[in-house]
């Protein structure tokens, strides 16, 4: 993640979109972190009397966790907004695994939010985690 210097007192710094995360297109914000794994889907797998393995390999999937800290409430609403209720969207990512950028099809696992009042702000700030698993 590259961080901006920013030195406007009782103002937050404006997000970054550096990463070239979106969804169906639209650029969102730079996480404070991710995460993601890249998984072999087998629809069989056994192994013979010598131990070797036998298995049927039919895809390989990409998993991610998201997770925003100290956002504005409206930032996490629109991006809930983007994510929620959708059958499948469109999600690009940073993804070393392909020494670039992806878009996997997928659909939003759980979603958690926790806010707060940020009297320095005068506004809701929160946090929002979400997993975004691929189809």
């Amino acid at each position: 993640m590259i961080y901006h210097q920013w030195n406007a007192p009782n103002q937050l710094p404006p997000p970054t979109y550096d990463m070239g995360f979106k969804i169906d297109g639209k650029p969102i914000p730079d996480p404070m972190s991710f995460t993601g794994k890249e998984s072999d889907l087998d629809t069989m797998g056994e192994r013979d009397a010598t131990g070797y393995l036998h298995r049927n390999m039919v895809a390989t999937k990409r998993p991610l966790h998201i997770e925003y800290e100290n956002v504005p409430w409206i930032q996490i609403i629109e991006i809930c907004t983007m994510i929620r209720g959708k059958d499948q969207f469109q999600f690009t990512f940073p993804d070393p695994f392909r020494n670039g950028e992806s878009t996997i099809t997928a659909y939003a696992g759980d979603r958690e939010f926790e806010c707060v009042w940020a009297e320095k702000y005068h506004q809701w700030m929160g946090n929002l985690k979400f997993s975004v698993i691929e189809y």
